[in-house]
């Protein structure tokens, strides 16, 4: 429902719905959906939009929260957009895109 107010897209009404509301609903910004598709938790296809379906399909709901700040707060200090820190990421392990070689060390 919030997406019918003008200006909030599916990022901010899920923002909105778990922070305020403390209500089971999966924010996927930037750093979410770079993460998650380097992972391989969604497809390099997805779109952030239906990122919000993927990962709320495949992250038990009382983890959105943590889940969310510990996405984003790895997407921003070492999985970086244009420069990913491989050497100093602990998920290389489960990481496709560390995998496939695309990496920059």
């Amino acid at each position: 429902w919030l997406t019918q107010i003008k200006g909030i897209g599916p990022k901010t009404a899920a923002i909105i719905l778990l922070f305020a509301f403390h209500k089971p609903a999966f924010p996927v910004d930037t750093h979410v959906h770079r993460v998650s598709k380097r992972l391989g938790l969604i497809d390099a296809r997805t779109s952030a939009e239906d990122a919000h379906v993927e990962l709320e399909a495949i992250i038990p709901p009382d983890d959105y929260y943590a889940a969310h700040l510990n996405i984003i707060r790895h997407g921003r200090e070492i999985c970086h957009a244009r420069r990913p820190a491989c050497e100093r990421c602990p998920l290389t392990v489960y990481c496709e895109y560390y995998q496939s070689g695309k990496r920059r060390v």
